[in-house]
């Protein structure tokens, strides 16, 4: 045998012997407990639905723990940090949100690459955003409102619960498709921007649907659209913003993310996993009542998604000419 056979031959035996290892890792994992980073605090939205994951994914691992480790901090910057920074083991996972593409695409100097640095895993939820005004806004309709932006004169207001998060992006989609004017008024949060849409100290704001649709039932808001590609489920007479303006799609969502490098068995047992619990009626009747749709799929399918998201996100900011310190 030659030196370069042998060499070869060594190297055919070392993949099989890595192949056996990480098939065998797969079969045995997880064998000892799981942490899922959030990247805000306890109590929210996205740390409930984490909760529910991992009492889910515990029983489907026969009991094996899954931790909640809530990191908040610079923009969910903290905690995506941290997971880049863990072994890729998959024992480290990330409850992603909206903010993991927008950081990057609004130019924000992140400690991290995200293109190269995360194995998305699988999607786990998304709730639909909404636009909504105060009850004596004088349209009910998107046309209207294009129609009353077009003879006003002066750029309509709109917030959402913060500066560059999926909301503001979203007022700024709709301002560049109608081709209207529009200002982003800042708040830190839903509640208190939501206070001021009520008292009618600004007259529109993109948030999540379950946390303004309260103040719609009671009539103390009125829903103009919905801002997704299909109707609210709960609103269906209400028109979508895609209606007027084809392709127009918002959505906040949860998606589980790792570290980059996790072998491969041990990736596609998580989203099987993972897949199949959000896939569950048990994930389903715990997660209704927040407004949340499950929504489970592959970690190719999940990589592709986020990555025009990503696109779709610069393309606006840099439009807008919204920047990270602003």
């Amino acid at each position: 045998m030659t030196v370069m056979k042998a060499i070869a031959a060594a190297l055919l035996l070392a993949a099989g012997v890595a192949s056996v290892a990480a098939a065998q890792t797969a079969a045995d994992f997880p064998s000892r407990p799981v942490r899922l980073l959030v990247p805000f605090a306890a109590g929210g939205p996205t740390d409930v639905v984490a909760r529910i994951l991992s009492d889910l994914l515990s029983v489907r691992w026969g009991g094996q723990s899954v931790v909640i480790e809530n990191r908040p901090g610079a923009g969910t910057i903290v905690a995506t940090a941290a997971l880049a920074k863990a072994p890729a083991d998959g024992y480290t996972m990330l409850v992603a949100t909206n903010s993991l593409l927008i950081n990057p695409a609004i130019g924000q100097r992140l400690p991290y690459d995200t293109d190269k640095d995360f194995a998305p895993v699988s999607m786990v939820a998304t709730q639909p955003v909404a636009l909504v005004a105060n009850k004596s806004f004088p349209a009910n309709t998107i046309p209207e409102l294009v129609d009353v932006a077009r003879k006003s004169g002066q750029p309509l207001n709109f917030t959402s619960p913060g500066p560059r998060g999926v909301g503001h992006l979203a007022g700024e989609m709709l301002k560049q498709r109608a081709g209207i004017e529009m200002t982003h008024i800042n708040y830190n949060g839903s509640a208190p921007a939501l206070t001021d849409l009520i008292a009618g100290r600004v007259p529109l704001m993109f948030d999540i649907w379950h946390s303004a649709k309260r103040y719609v039932d009671s009539g103390e808001l009125k829903l103009i659209a919905g801002a997704g590609g299909k109707r609210l489920g709960d609103a269906p007479q209400v028109a979508t913003i895609a209606e007027t303006y084809p392709g127009f799609d918002v959505v906040a969502f949860n998606a589980l993310v790792a570290p980059a490098g996790v072998p491969a068995p041990v990736l596609d047992k998580l989203s099987a996993d993972t897949r199949a619990v959000v896939n569950s009626t048990e994930f389903a009747d715990r997660v209704r009542h927040l407004g949340i749709s499950p929504a489970g799929n592959m970690p190719q399918e999940l990589e592709a998604w986020m990555r025009r998201e990503m696109l779709r996100w610069a393309e606006i900011a840099k439009a807008a000419n919204i920047k990270a310190d602003e």
